[in-house]
């Protein structure tokens, strides 16, 4: 069974409320560059032009919609930078073939276009990291408040 995120926070981290609030917004940084990162630099997604990527959106109301137009780039930064610890996280890719990239598709589109698309699953591979991903931000917290205090 998965531990709690406030489980896998660390002993250092779980001291004071700061602490966790700021490993939560670490982690779901993380989190996102874990989704992003392209099969050239060791990661699932695959990279044609960049605009899957840059398509990652976060929200703490729903779930991010596709669109075709896609904005300028991903909002995770800006969104994790006042996230509360009691608030929930949204991910989503904005390019409508996010989908598509990720699962798979055998078959004909709404244009008639025909595809054999193996998965690249980035998305259920950057969650299975989630336990290292908690671990590594709580350990990066914990040097540079250490490296502050030295």
């Amino acid at each position: 069974m998965a531990k709690s995120f406030s489980a896998s926070v660390g002993q250092w981290a779980s001291q004071s409320e700061a602490r966790v609030q700021a490993v939560y917004r670490r982690s779901v940084e993380l989190l996102s560059e874990e989704m992003t990162r392209t099969r050239g630099n060791g990661g699932r997604m695959p990279y044609l032009t960049g605009n899957l990527a840059r398509s990652l959106l976060a929200s703490t109301e729903s779930m991010p919609k596709t669109s075709e137009v896609l904005s300028a780039g991903s909002n995770v930064g800006a969104v994790t930078a006042t996230l509360r610890l009691d608030q929930v996280i949204f991910l989503g890719f904005q390019a409508v073939y996010a989908r598509r990239t990720n699962n798979g598709f055998v078959g004909a589109d709404s244009l008639g276009r025909v595809y054999n698309q193996a998965g690249a699953y980035f998305i259920e591979g950057a969650i299975s990291e989630w336990p290292a991903i908690v671990a590594k931000a709580a350990s990066e917290l914990q040097s540079s408040v250490e490296s502050r205090n030295a």
